[in-house]
């Protein structure tokens, strides 16, 4: 598996056959150590830019995620700006923001 930032999609017509791509911009492996020492739940990336470009064919495209940026240090060591991977982000922010839906269907939604 890998993370990438889509910049945009486009339908390609080639020989009568339509196919969806995505260009992305791929994120790095992530950090070994970090992975390791979260037991792999801290999966730490460098944002590698215009220099990782690729088209990828949209329907292999798995999840949305969010890419939180961070700085980690691991012995004492910066690793500069690195982005870590969120999974289905907002889903707890409805619930601790107090969203509720009323009986009459209308939303309310409250910052806390």
């Amino acid at each position: 598996m890998r993370l990438g930032e889509v910049q945009f999609f486009i339908l390609w017509i080639h020989e009568g056959r339509e196919t969806p791509l995505a260009l992305v911009s791929l994120y790095s492996t992530p950090e070994p150590r970090l992975l390791k020492a979260s037991h792999n739940t801290l999966w730490s990336c460098e944002h590698q830019g215009d220099s990782a470009l690729q088209f990828i064919d949209a329907k292999i495209i798995q999840s949305v995620v969010a890419m939180i940026p961070h700085t980690p240090a691991i012995e004492a060591q910066q690793l500069g700006e690195r982005f870590f991977l969120v999974e289905k982000p907002g889903l707890d922010v409805a619930v601790i923001g107090g969203m509720d839906e009323t009986e009459h269907g209308h939303d309310n939604r409250t910052i806390d």
